[in-house]
């Protein structure tokens, strides 16, 4: 090969465009009913299925239709790992046959609009409330709409609480070996994290979680049992280790100390 031939692939290489990262689009249905309803049911059936963890996935939700009365609602939400994502991702995405533009922000970039935006609002004194009219649905339609937004509502909550908690006992156990407390394996801290994740009770807040010659303690907000699955024997400490958050003993997986 020549050393032009060499030096226009090289060059050619060196300004290839960098990937645009993956957009994954998914298209939602929601039951009839007034805009806003549709919108909060679209919403939430977003979050509930998205196809990563809440907190490592940004998206951005669109109706694919106009809004018409007795009518079903279809969206369409796009989804993109958070990682990936700049300040501001702007891409087109094909959704059933036709291309679609699409802006989507980071978390960073949606809390400064956020914040500008309760500026203005502060600044102007009062928000403006559109009227939109008198329309109306059947009352069976309007309870089933309700209905399914309630059950979406209650497994976002769940699924949100559940993303937070593991969040948070991931971020323990990085500063756990950092630490390296007395001299115990990352590998035996990070199996009692994986335990407390999934035994953890729904309602339960774990608020910090130790270590003491291979035994577990964690600190809980009220005094009900922090687990559903008891296959760790518990011991609940006699006094409250602060107000309202009680201290709670965790025997080893095996029965013994390590």
């Amino acid at each position: 090969m020549s050393p032009a031939a060499v030096l226009r692939l090289a060059s050619d290489e060196e300004d290839a465009a960098p990937e645009e990262p993956k957009v994954f689009a998914r298209v939602i249905s929601v039951p009839p009913g007034m805009p806003w309803d549709q919108s909060r049911a679209a919403g939430l059936e977003t979050r509930v299925g998205a196809p990563l963890p809440i907190g490592e996935v940004v998206y951005r939700l669109r109706r694919l239709e106009p809004w018409a009365p007795a009518r079903a609602g279809r969206f369409v939400a796009f989804y993109v790992r958070a990682a990936e994502v700049g300040e501001q991702l702007v891409t087109t995405v094909e959704v059933e046959g036709r291309p679609l533009s699409v802006s989507i922000l980071s978390f960073a970039e949606q809390a400064r609009r956020a914040r500008r935006l309760a500026t203005l609002a502060l600044a102007a004194g009062a928000a403006t409330v559109v009227a939109l009219g008198s329309l109306s649905l059947a009352l069976s339609a309007r309870a089933k709409a309700e209905e399914r937004i309630a059950g979406l509502e209650l497994q976002a909550a769940r699924k949100l609480q559940q993303a937070e908690s593991v969040e948070r006992l991931k971020r323990q156990a990085r500063a756990l070996e950092a630490a390296r407390l007395h001299g115990q394996s990352l590998d035996d801290l990070l199996k009692d994290l994986a335990w407390a994740s999934t035994a953890k009770a729904p309602t339960s807040r774990i608020e910090g979680v130790h270590w003491d010659h291979g035994f577990m303690a964690v600190e809980v907000r009220g005094d009900a049992t922090p687990f559903e699955r008891l296959d760790r024997p518990l011991q609940k400490s006699a006094r409250p280790a602060r107000p309202g958050v009680w201290l709670w003993g965790v025997a080893p997986g095996n029965g013994a100390a390590r």
